[in-house]
Order: structure tokens, then C-alpha cells, then sequence
């Protein structure tokens, strides 16, 4: 289905020339990277899973279904993103307006992240709902950030920028652990709620501070067009998505890798949402042990992504990725099989390595097989994938905790990963490429 518009216009969008960006636009560009890491790495993976299971849940008398509720609760987050991403992605394409789409998605995530730091835990429904509201915002940001990427990069050095970005992500995710890391020492459990709450004003914080130089050095390109005549911009947006869906011939090395990276981050999403409930319940690690060891993790990961960028644009990201699952399926395995903390301290390593990997290079090849003028819906449905991937993931595995046990349901993170592995032989990266450059020069 095509939207009411000139093809000539559209040839003249997609052919516009974009600008080489600037060192200082680069360094805004990751420096989001840097700041949002601070939600994903308290409130998504290490304290806030951990108070929501072991005081939330368990106020309201729901211990026996805390793994559950949790994976629902993140489920519902990414679902509702991935309802509307492409439409919101091909909205902020056509109205010249990503910047002001991010915007909205920084100030909305920062103060859902203070609400939680206010709300009592009794409350159970309204923190779902916080943390729900606070998730949305989060990864529709996530998207739209990435959305820049074809913009700042051109191909050749699409996988060390977006390397780069995780690398400092990374780091942003270590100094918002160091940062909270006097309120959470005590312990994370309803004996010391009040500290552990005043954890999420820290992370608001650090993300409020960290992104402002994005807002201040990244410029928005795309310029607004005029609206067909009797449409407002979500009819636009939803006819250039199903435009896009239309063509799936055109671009389907793209929608195959999508499906793919469907495959291979439900096992990642799994790890984010889970892996402290999994240091906690299987290895026994204190609250001290788990700081010290995901601080272990964001340095590993970190390097893992800066590394793979560098390497990415070396051999190409078909083989990067796979590389980088094979790591994932060896961190697992010992995961399963371990009972020793200083072999897990090793295995958390090469996950970490896997991680920053595996993220950096699947954004960089939806980078390098999106047009420029619709990066962000391209990347919408990218944040679509990734979004379906953090429906299934944690609520498959959080069933399967429940109903086998935390290690035995390891074993299905590991799945996920060997398909992902296999899955990727099918990936033909240069006509990835050429569907790309053929937009850039108007091919209809």
C-alpha cells in the first residue's frame, strides 16, 4: 500500500545528501548509549528485578508467582513498544521530527524512574504500571536513537561507531553501578527499601545528566514534509509502514536478518532481565559479590563491543555475530554446568564479551541495510524484533523457572542462541547492501 505522495519527492528524499558528522556529534551521538545503560543496568538487570521480586511481590503476597509477574511485567513493556515502533519510527522519518521523538522518550523514562523511587511497595499494580510507562519510554528511545546511526556513519564504519556507543554504554552502565552502589552495599530486601529506592533517584539522575550532550551535539538532518492532502502524520506513518511491508522482496535480507536477531536476543533479553536472579538463587552471591561481579561484566562487555565494532568492519558483521553466539553458547553452557563462583566469575566474562558483541553488531547491520531516509522506521522494526524478543524471552523463561528451576531452564536461553547461530548462515550481507544503496539513489 503506497502513501498519497510524488515519487519524484521521494526520490529527491531518499538521494539528499547527508553531511559528514563531526567528532563532537559522534562522541553526543553514544553519549545516550552512556546514559541510558544507567536504566538497563539497576533497573532492568541487577537491583531493581531483585526488589521488585523480593519486596514488591512479596508484600503483595505473591512469592510463589515473583518470576512470573517479573517477566510479565517486562513482557508488557516491550509489547506495547512493539505495537507501535515502525509506525512511531516512519512518523518521525516523515515529520523531520527524531530528535524531538527522543525527547520525549529521554524525559518520559527519567521521570517514570523517579516515580518507582517514590511509590511504595505495597502498591503493586501502580509499580507494574511505573515501571511499565518507564520501559515503554526506555526502548521506543532505543529505537529512535539507533535511528541516527545511518545519518552519522557511513558503511564502512558503521560497526566501530556503533561499537563505540556500546563500549561507552558499557561504561555508563558501570558508573551508574558505582554511583548507586553506597545505597544498595546494605542489602536489597524490605529491611532496607527506603536506601534501595533512593538507588532509582541515582539512576534518573545519571540519566537526566549523561544525555544532555546528546541533545546538544547530535542534529537532526531530516527535514518535515507536507502531509498528503486529508492525512495527519500517524495515517502517514502507518501507510509508509505498510508501504515498507509491501516490498518485503525489495529489503528481505533485512527482514530475514530481523528475524534472526529475533531469535538470538530473546536469549539475550533473558540473560538482562534474569542474570541477578540467577547469581542470586543458583550461586548464592551477596548483594557485595554482585556488585563486584557486574562490574566485571559491564568492562567485559564494554571491550567486547569495541573489539567486535573494530573487527565488524574488518570481516563484515555476518561473521562478527556469528562469532559472537558462539561465545553466548559456551557462557551458557558453563552457566548451566558450573556450581563454582570463580568459574562463574570466568563464564559471566564471556558473556559479557558476547553481549556488548552481539548488540552492537546486530544495530550496525540494520544500519548498514537501511536508506538513510527511512532509518527510522527501518530501525522501528528493528526495535520491533528486538521488543517481540523481550515479550517471549523472559516469559518463557520465567514459566519455565518457576515450573523446573532457574538452571534447568538455562538450557532454553542456550537454544535460542544455537538457532540464532544457525539462522545467520542464511544472511546475505552485500545484497543486504545493495537494497540499501539502491534507495540511496532513488531505485524505484
Amino acid at each position: 500500500m503506497a502513501i498519497d505522495e510524488p515519487s519524484v519527492a521521494r526520490k529527491a528524499e531518499a538521494a539528499a545528501p547527508v553531511s559528514p558528522a563531526p567528532l563532537r556529534e559522534i562522541l553526543g551521538w553514544c553519549m545516550f548509549d552512556f546514559a541510558n545503560s544507567s536504566y538497563t543496568t539497576l533497573m532492568l538487570t541487577f537491583s531493581f528485578p531483585i526488589y521488585f521480586t523480593d519486596v514488591v511481590a512479596a508484600s503483595a503476597g505473591m512469592e510463589g508467582m515473583k518470576d512470573s509477574l517479573w517477566g510479565l511485567s517486562v513482557s508488557l513493556s516491550q509489547a506495547i513498544v512493539l505495537l507501535t515502533a515502525p509506525v512511531v519510527g516512519a512518523i518521525a522519518d516523515y515529520s523531520g521530527a527524531k530528535k524531538r521523538f527522543l525527547g520525549f522518550t529521554y524525559a518520559g523514562c527519567i521521570a517514570g524512574t523517579a516515580l518507582l523511587a517514590a511509590l511504595s511497595p505495597q502498591n503493586l499494580i501502580t509499580c507494574i504500571a511505573a515501571f511499565v510507562f518507564a520501559t515503554v519510554c526506555f526502548s521506543s528511545g532505543e529505537n529512535i536513537v539507533a535511528a541516527f546511526l545511518p545519518e552519522i556513519a557511513p558503511p564502512e564504519k558503521m560497526g566501530r561507531i556503533s561499537g563505540l556507543g556500546w563500549a561507552l554504554g558499557y561504561l555508563g552502565g558501570l558508573g551508574s553501578l558505582f554511583a548507586c552502589m553506597p545505597f544498595l552495599l546494605d542489602g536489597i530486601d524490605a529491611a532496607h527499601e527506603t536506601q534501595v529506592r533512593l538507588s532509582f533517584v541515582a539512576v534518573a539522575l545519571f540519566f537526566l545528566i549523561g544525555g544532555l550532550p546528546t541533545f546538544l551535539f547530535l542534529r537532526e538532518r531530516a527535514l518535515p514534509r507536507p502531509l498528503p492532502p486529508g492525512k495527519g502524520y500517524v495515517a502517514v506513518g502507518i501507510s509508509r509502514t505498510l508501504e515498507t511491508l509491501s516490498r518485503v522482496r525489495r529489503y528481505r535480507q533485512l527482514f530475514r536478518f530481523l528475524g534472526v536477531f529475533l531469535l538470538y536476543t530473546c536469549g539475550i533479553n533473558i540473560v538482562v532481565v534474569f542474570a541477578t536472579r540467577y547469581a542470586k538463587e543458583a550461586m548464592g552471591m551477596t548483594p557485595g559479590q554482585l556488585l563486584i561481579f557486574f562490574c566485571i561484566l559491564q568492562l567485559s562487555a564494554s571491550l567486547g563491543a569495541f573489539a567486535f565494532g573494530i573487527l565488524q568492519d574488518r570481516i563484515g558483521s555476518k561473521l562478527a555475530i556469528q562469532l559472537s553466539l558462539v561465545l553466548w553458547i559456551g557462557a551458557c553452557l558453563g552457566a548451566y554446568w558450573t556450581t563454582s563462583l570463580g568459574v562463574f566469575y570466568v563464564v559471566g566474562n564471556i558473556a559479557g564479551m558476547a553481549m556488548g558483541a552481539a548488540q552492537s553488531g546486530g544495530r550496525a547491520l540494520v544500519g548498514t541495510f537501511s536508506p538513510v531516509s527511512r532509518s527510522g522506521e527501518f530501525f522501528g522494526f528493528w526495535g520491533l524484533s528486538w521488543k517481540l524478543s523481550g515479550v517471549i524471552g523472559p516469559l518463557v523463561f520465567g514459566l519455565a523457572s518457576d515450573a523446573l528451576g532457574m538452571r534447568p531452564a538455562i538450557l532454553i536461553t542456550t537454544a535460542f542462541f544455537v538457532l540464532g547461530l544457525i539462522a545467520m548462515s542464511f544472511i546475505d550481507e552485500e545484497e543486504g547492501r545493495r537494497a540499501a544503496r539502491s534507495d540511496a539513489v532513488g531505485i524505484q
